[in-house]
């Protein structure tokens, strides 16, 4: 089972008050159900791969309306071989028109019922069932952080983006062939989006799965650092003393001044030794403290000497 499905299977059973649940009812209906005409009246129609979230509507409808929905199930022929649940209202007319979905005159109602969302405690709600029916999570284990909600109207896009916003979650969104996506890519802000809808088990489990990513990226980031900078030491070394031989060869060492010849021995007895661990050696072999500023500004010297006696060759 994938991140996405665990979290929808824990916001699948989370228990609320009965303002709660119209709530999200409601927003199942308006961003995944299906209004259907038959010789019963106007039904409901809401098809879903999830068994948990079938079973969560079934819930919805029997504990707000005391209501049985007709279920059937198919198992998709391709892909990966799914089974489709399709939940049936036969006749939802009145259930329509106390959500607001359709107005009393039966025609549909765009606009959002702000009437459900009066309470706090249900803005989440409308937000959790809009993921339930339209939403997705990537595995934090897997792949970059991404979290989306794809609905069918701007308007209603804008309205789950606002509700976000209210609580410092700051989505963006984008316009898609199937529909606006409000979407979010910050690691933090989906750790608050969980909470938020109230998964608090899935919160977990992602920042738990955030947290060894971070490190182990930032692991990596360290050793390839380390390797980096040790293969630029030892090509800086193997540069100094291909120098060196070739002031010895060409120029001599009795010209050279006693910091120049300290630098000198100490890169000769310690050929893949940084600057900073030359520094550490310098007294004990040369008998006087060099910083590794000091031995820099040597080598550096020992360079200029190269050039020009290449210069004169």
């Amino acid at each position: 089972m994938s991140f996405s499905s665990d979290v929808k299977k824990e916001l699948s059973n989370i228990t609320c008050d009965l303002c709660c649940l119209k709530a999200e009812l409601y927003s199942i209906i308006k961003f995944k159900g299906k209004i259907k005409l038959s010789f019963s009246g106007l039904g409901i129609s809401i098809e879903t791969s999830l068994n948990a979230l079938a079973r969560r509507i079934v819930f919805l409808f029997k504990k707000l309306y005391n209501l049985k929905l007709d279920i059937t199930a198919y198992k998709m022929q391709k892909l990966d071989k799914k089974t489709i649940y399709t939940l049936d209202v036969i006749n939802g007319l009145d259930i329509l028109k106390e959500l607001e979905i359709l107005n009393d005159d039966s025609s549909f109602n765009e606009n959002i019922n702000y009437n459900l969302f009066k309470n706090e405690c249900c803005r989440s709600s409308i937000v959790r069932g809009a993921f339930l029916v339209q939403g997705s999570i990537n595995n934090p284990e897997k792949s970059n952080y991404h979290l989306e909600i794809t609905v069918a109207d701007l308007d209603d896009a804008e309205f789950i983006k606002s509700i976000l916003e209210d609580v410092q979650i700051f989505p963006k969104i984008i316009n898609r062939k199937k529909g606006y996506v409000i979407y979010i890519k910050k690691s933090e802000q989906i750790g608050d989006f969980l909470k938020f809808v109230g998964a608090i088990n899935s919160l977990f489990a992602f920042e738990d799965s955030r947290i060894k990513r971070d490190y182990s990226n930032y692991v990596n980031r360290i050793i390839n650092c380390d390797i980096a900078n040790e293969e630029k030491v030892l090509n800086s070394a193997k540069k100094q003393i291909a120098q060196i031989k070739y002031i010895k060869k060409y120029y001599g060492f009795v010209n050279l001044t006693q910091r120049l010849m300290d630098a000198v021995v100490l890169r000769s007895k310690f050929p893949d030794y940084s600057l900073a661990d030359l520094s550490e050696q310098s007294l004990e072999v040369t008998g006087r403290y060099i910083s590794k500023s000091g031995l820099s500004h040597c080598y550096k010297d020992l360079e200029k000497l190269y050039n020009e006696i290449k210069e004169k060759k």
